[in-house]
């Protein structure tokens, strides 16, 4: 009951969020120019299409990293298999936050896959997610530094940088934990939870995949190189919408606000970045003159166009479960109740 509520609030604080934009957008007579902005976006569908299109990249790009972690730990599940568990993850993250989220639900699957391996392949899910995140923090900061005297001169851009300065903090620190061999060890405390609980024993094996992943051959390198090509492209995707909405911006310009934007959306506050990538992109986008109803409808199609493969996950799910006759769902409710 707990979770669902969470949930809820949730999914009610991202309803509100988008509300209020469209109040205030209304408030300040610009309304007229969302509904003009919306019908360029129409008259320009080739862009939508095209856009949409290139999301699907990611969701390719995404699935060979998470491929690459998984053969790191010996684990060899074919390409289209586990496109087919990154499609459903990608659905639960984007429908159905909090208790039955995507990162779950793919855990769980893959569990079920190699039940011999069950918590090194878990741990490959949260690893795989935590380098697509350091991956966004270091383009975030290389974009930064070279364009550090724009990000000085607004006061919308110097949040940006002092929010992605706070992230690089938790990141390092974060990296120090994961990425110093035999940490756990000296922590005394960590010690007595392995020998004294089976959460110990848990938390040690997915500590030793972490070291496995990294440092297996290229691994580690081949993951990062993927993740920042995958921001990149997605970053492409707002690109595209942006022709449609005839939004005055080059790649460049777009290079240098969405990474900021996506990574405050990735925060797990709700469903699917809605409402937080919403005010963070007229809050970023009009330090670069771009009207706050043209900025709501850009974020909005961006969003749209992960949802639209999120239901395409959605139908991958249904048919999943239908030929399996297996739905982790129900281990998940049997487990809260």
């Amino acid at each position: 009951m707990k979770k669902k509520l969470i949930t809820l609030v949730q999914l009610a604080l991202g309803i509100g969020l988008i509300t209020f934009f469209f109040i205030k957008i209304a408030h300040s007579g610009k309304i007229t120019d969302f509904k003009i902005a919306i019908q360029s976006a129409a008259d320009n569908w080739h862009f939508l299409v095209f856009g949409t299109a290139l999301y699907l990249l990611c969701l390719v790009i995404c699935t060979t990293r998470w491929v690459i972690l998984l053969k790191a730990q010996n684990v060899h599940l074919t390409f289209p298999r586990t496109l087919i568990l990154y499609f459903i993850g990608h659905f639960f993250s984007s429908f159905m936050p909090g208790a039955t989220s995507g990162d779950l639900i793919k855990a769980i699957y893959v569990a079920r896959e190699v039940p011999d391996k069950k918590t090194e392949v878990v741990s490959t899910v949260f690893i795989d997610r935590i380098i697509g995140l350091v991956a966004l923090i270091i383009l975030s900061i290389a974009i930064m530094i070279t364009r550090l005297k724009f990000f000085l001169a607004y006061k919308e851009t110097r949040v940006a940088l002092v929010f992605n300065l706070v992230l690089l903090g938790i990141t390092l620190a974060g990296s120090f934990i994961v990425f110093k061999r035999n940490l756990l060890e000296k922590w005394s405390f960590f010690s007595k939870l392995e020998q004294k609980t089976r959460l110990g024993k848990i938390i040690t094996k997915a500590y030793n995949a972490f070291h496995v992943c990294i440092n297996y051959p290229g691994v580690l390198r081949n993951t990062i190189v993927l993740s920042l090509l995958n921001h990149v492209i997605f970053i492409g995707v707002a690109f595209f919408f942006g022709l449609s909405l005839k939004v005055q911006l080059n790649y460049v310009d777009y290079l240098t606000v969405f990474p900021v934007i996506n990574a405050i959306a990735a925060l797990p506050i709700t469903p699917g970045g809605l409402g937080m990538r919403e005010g963070a992109a007229i809050f970023l986008l009009g330090a670069l003159n771009i009207p706050s109803a043209t900025a709501l409808a850009l974020s909005l199609l961006v969003y749209l166009s992960t949802l639209f493969w999120a239901l395409v996950g959605g139908v991958v799910y249904i048919v999943f479960v239908y030929k399996t006759g297996y739905d982790a769902r129900k281990d998940i409710t049997a487990e809260a109740e």
